[in-house]
Formats: C-alpha cells, sequence, structure tokens
C-alpha cells in the first residue's frame, strides 16, 4: 500500500493521500452526497469525493462508501461493494452512508437500499433535507447526522473495526456483475 498505483480497483481513480485518524467519505457516485455529509461533522471526516484514497505512509485509509439512494446510486453502491467484497478495495470500511433521494422514498428503494448494503459493516440511512438547495446547511443537523458521527468517532483510533463482518447475511450476491438491482427492485 502506500503508493496509490497498486491500487487495483477499476471503478475509483486513486490518489496518494496524507495520513490522518479522519474517517474518508467517498462517492459511489457522482452528487453522492459526500460533501453534505462532511459539512455535518468537518472535523471527523475528510472528503475523497470520487476518487479512493491510499496513504502514502502506507497505513490503511478507514473509508465510508456514500451514495444517494435512487436505482443509479445504489446500482454503483452494489459495484463497489463488489469490488471490496473481493478485497480489491484497500483499508477498512467503516460502513456504508445512504443519503434520500426524495422525501418520501419508495419501498422498492428502501428494500433495495437494504439488499445492496447487507455486505457492510455498518448502514446509515440518511435523510432527505429538503431545505438544503435553498437555505443552505443547516445551523442543527438531523439525527441521523448526529447518530452515524457519534458511531464513527466510537472507533477506537478510527481503526480496529473489522474490514469485513463476520456474517454479512447477504440477499443478494453483490460479487455478481449480472446481478442489477434493476432485477431486484423490480
Amino acid at each position: 500500500m502506500g503508493d496509490a498505483s497498486s491500487c487495483v480497483t477499476g471503478l475509483l481513480p486513486v490518489f496518494d493521500a496524507p495520513a490522518t485518524r479522519r474517517v474518508w467519505l467517498v462517492a459511489a457516485h457522482g452528487g453522492a452526497g459526500c460533501s453534505t455529509i462532511y459539512r455535518s461533522a468537518p472535523e471527523l471526516y475528510a472528503d475523497a469525493g470520487r476518487a479512493f484514497p491510499v496513504p502514502v505512509d502506507g497505513s490503511d485509509p478507514v473509508f465510508v462508501l456514500c451514495a444517494m439512494g435512487s436505482c443509479q446510486g445504489l446500482e454503483s453502491l452494489r459495484r463497489l461493494l463488489s469490488e471490496w467484497d473481493r478485497g480489491l478495495l484497500p483499508g477498512v470500511l467503516a460502513g456504508v452512508a445512504v443519503t434520500d433521494c426524495m422525501p418520501r422514498m419508495p419501498r422498492s428503494l428502501v428494500r433495495g437500499g437494504l439488499q445492496v448494503c447487507s455486505p457492510a459493516p455498518c448502514r446509515w440511512r440518511l435523510p432527505y433535507i429538503a431545505s438544503l438547495p435553498v437555505e443552505g446547511f443547516p445551523d442543527r443537523w438531523p439525527f441521523a447526522y448526529r447518530r452515524m458521527a457519534s458511531r464513527l468517532e466510537g472507533l477506537p483510533a478510527v481503526a480496529g473495526c473489522p474490514a469485513k463482518p463476520e456474517s454479512s447475511g447477504r440477499r443478494i450476491d453483490v460479487t455478481d456483475p449480472n446481478e442489477s438491482l434493476l432485477e431486484v427492485v423490480s
């Protein structure tokens, strides 16, 4: 590790990152909500955007995969979780954050999100913030954002959490590139 060229993921570009105790937010697609999550606790997070951080000191990055709760967002997340499951993403996956893409999510997308996220060690469903486009970032963040930050702050040195869960309880095979979320939510 420590060299961005040694990372073998084909879905995200990689970059040499500074060593940090912060949790990296990695976007599964454009508009995944990393910047919003970052603004909820800037002292805790580092925003990698749509790229994967590889610390130059050779340490394993602790990261959260972020996605919007739309069908396309969940499909992008499924593909990244498949690469993580095959060991192609170095580091410690602390969990996945899925942001609702509308005030009232259709049941099919909620079910699809549960299925796609099932291999991850932890899943946070973050609410749609209606005032965000007009009023900007809130002074007081919704409870789900605070709960996510609290859980991540509780990780010992934001490391030491399992790289993979002992039992994933998967409902779909995330490693099968031919299995699509579109089939799951239909």
